[in-house]
């Protein structure tokens, strides 16, 4: 954003684009990290309940982790 840009979304929005841009990334990667324990959590219930085999648990964990690396990579 050149300095017009971010001048006219300070009188808009009254906050800098900057605290906005840390605030809406903070809150998606809290979203994911909660999105990856939910997965984990219910893969686990599942196996513990005899629904999946233990080869199951790990590609359910383990792809939901690449998911929040990638998604991490792409925020930064």
């Amino acid at each position: 954003m050149n300095d017009v840009q971010r001048l006219a979304f300070l009188a808009g929005s009254g906050v800098e684009s900057a605290a906005m841009q840390l605030a809406i990334k903070s809150s998606l990667i809290v979203l994911i990290c909660i999105w990856t324990t939910w997965v984990a959590i219910g893969a686990f219930r599942a196996w513990r309940f005899g629904d999946l085999e233990i080869y199951d648990l790990l590609w359910q964990v383990m792809r939901a982790s690449i998911i929040l690396l990638v998604i991490g990579f792409y925020i930064q």
